[in-house]
This record gives C-alpha cells, sequence and structure tokens, in this order.
C-alpha cells in the first residue's frame, strides 16, 4: 500500500508541473493587453481605380505610395492628399508575384513579394530601390537589388490555401534590418522573424509569436521608434495592435492595445503608415461595401 501511495503521489506531483508550465504558455503576452473600440476617420474617401487592389502604404517625400497585391503591374504609385496619382515607378527587373507590402528607411524603399496564401512558395523577395533613383518624371523606370529568403522552420510546402502558417503581408525597416510578420492563417497568430537589408539570399528564424488572433496584413513603426502597429482584420472585421516600447529582442513591447474597428466592417484594411508619431493611417482595398480608401486614426484622441 505505501508504494502505491507513494507511486501517486509522485503522478500527482508530476501532473501539476506540467499544468502549471500550461497555465504559464497560455497567459504569454496577455497580462498588459487592453482591447478599445475605434471608428476611424476619412482621410483620403477615395483612390483612383489603379488602386483598387492596394496592399501597403508609406509616406515619403510629401506623398503616400503604395503598391497593388498580387497579379497587379510591377509598380510603385506615389499619390497626394487628393488621392490624386503623381508618380507611376517601375521596377524593371521585378515580377510581381504577390507583392503585399511596402517600408522605407532614410535611403531605400522595399517591397515585399512575399504572399503566400498556399504556403508553397519558395521565392520569397524583397525589392531593394534607391530612393535617389527616382527622379521628378511622372513615369519612370528603376532598377533594384533583390533581396531573397525562405522560412528555415517551414517543412511542408504542401498547396493548401489559406491554410498555411508562413504566408506573409507586413515588413518594417529597424535597427538596420527588415523584420517580417507572418500572416498565420492556422493559429491567428503572427511570427516576426529578421531579414538583412543587404541584398542576398537568406534562410529566416522565427524570433518570437504573437496572439493577435486574427490575419496581420500591414506593418509600420512610428518615426520615434517607440510603437509598432499591426493591422488587419478577422472576420471580415478591421483590426490593429499597437505596441510601445518595444526592443528588437521584444517587439510586443511593455504595452500591447487591441483595436477593434466595427464602425467600418467589412473595410479589407491592408496598409498601415504612421503619419507623425500619434496619427496612423490605414489604407483598404476595395470591396462591395468599401471602395480604395484611406482612413486615420488619431491616438491622442484615445486618450
Amino acid at each position: 500500500m505505501n508504494k502505491i501511495l507513494i507511486l501517486l503521489l509522485v503522478l500527482l506531483s508530476v501532473s501539476c508541473g506540467f499544468s502549471s508550465k500550461n497555465n504559464s504558455t497560455e497567459q504569454v503576452n496577455s497580462n498588459a493587453v487592453k482591447t478599445i473600440t475605434v471608428a476611424p476617420q476619412s482621410f483620403i474617401k477615395k483612390l483612383p481605380g489603379k488602386l483598387a487592389e492596394n496592399s501597403g502604404i508609406i509616406f515619403y517625400d510629401n506623398l503616400f505610395w503604395t503598391i497593388n497585391d498580387s497579379g497587379g503591374k510591377n509598380k510603385i504609385f506615389a499619390f497626394n492628399f487628393e488621392g490624386e496619382i503623381e508618380k507611376e515607378i517601375e521596377i524593371e527587373d521585378a515580377t510581381n508575384i504577390d507583392w503585399e507590402d511596402i517600408a522605407h528607411d532614410k535611403k531605400f524603399i522595399y517591397v515585399g513579394d512575399f504572399g503566400n496564401n498556399r504556403g508553397n512558395r519558395r521565392n520569397q523577395t524583397i525589392y531593394k530601390i534607391e530612393k535617389k533613383k527616382i527622379g521628378k518624371k511622372a513615369k519612370q523606370k528603376v532598377k533594384s537589388k533583390k533581396i531573397e529568403f525562405n522560412f528555415e522552420n517551414q517543412t511542408n510546402f504542401t498547396l493548401r490555401s489559406k491554410a498555411t502558417s508562413f504566408d506573409c503581408e507586413a515588413v518594417v525597416e529597424y535597427n538596420k534590418s527588415l523584420y517580417i510578420f507572418t500572416k498565420d492563417w492556422v493559429n491567428r497568430t503572427t511570427t516576426v522573424y529578421r531579414i538583412p537589408r543587404k541584398k542576398g539570399e537568406y534562410s529566416v528564424q522565427p524570433i518570437d509569436t504573437f496572439n493577435v488572433n486574427g490575419l496581420i496584413t500591414g506593418a509600420d513603426i512610428s518615426p520615434d521608434k517607440t510603437k509598432l502597429a499591426l493591422v488587419g482584420y478577422k472576420d471580415y472585421k478591421p483590426i490593429m495592435w499597437l505596441f510601445s516600447n518595444f526592443t528588437k529582442e521584444n517587439f510586443w513591447g511593455d504595452k500591447q492595445l487591441h483595436f477593434e474597428m466595427d464602425p467600418i466592417f467589412d473595410a479589407q484594411t491592408e496598409g498601415v503608415c504612421f503619419f507623425g508619431n500619434d496619427t496612423i493611417l490605414i489604407s483598404c482595398e476595395a470591396t462591395k461595401t468599401f471602395r480604395q480608401q484611406v482612413f486615420l486614426i488619431d491616438l491622442n484622441k484615445l486618450q
């Protein structure tokens, strides 16, 4: 009887240990989260038909720059505050397989051709374009440098539509590196990977994962480098995550704010861009409910 009792106590102890570990894991990244409902303001009410499939947005040289996603032309478009296209920049050595986001730093623009909603891609590419090569002409051509990569932890390349953890639609430049955020159709999380800014071929490893409870489609970092914004949607409802005081070791920071944008339900939010440190712009593709346009969120009014 004593041996049986001892065995039961040992099993109970082991079971409790595993239970405690699992509970701890489930609580990761959830302690500081605050959820609020936001009504984005209309900023640019309509973009041209050429930008119906716009995906990603940056602000540079007093213009907004965007791209179209899968099947679009290999062009970067620049439009003004009225939504009028002022420049069309063709990347002549590039192909638009599935362009999904655009980022920039002081010298370069980066175009992410890494959309992978079927899970079978092995040729993810980021095109790097020198800003100084972009002139004043309305239409022009430029060359790029290719940053090619694959996910080291992806072993299954079976074609399965919208059933992969290795789709990607978001990229930022930070601390002299590029960081991408996955659109995980399986777990509704996002995983961040670091990629060098230099031309080359890379096999990238995951840094960290966050439970966004949705699908991430765009990313940007505030000019003062204190806030990271991730935009996306869940069941046709636009969402956004705002992470404050992050570092390259901890992209989720010490404060996480979750935005639910119910008033623009069914808007396909594809791009996000800081317009100053406390204003966020969100670009949308055309849907049956909303035309292609840009919305604005004033963070100061939420405090």
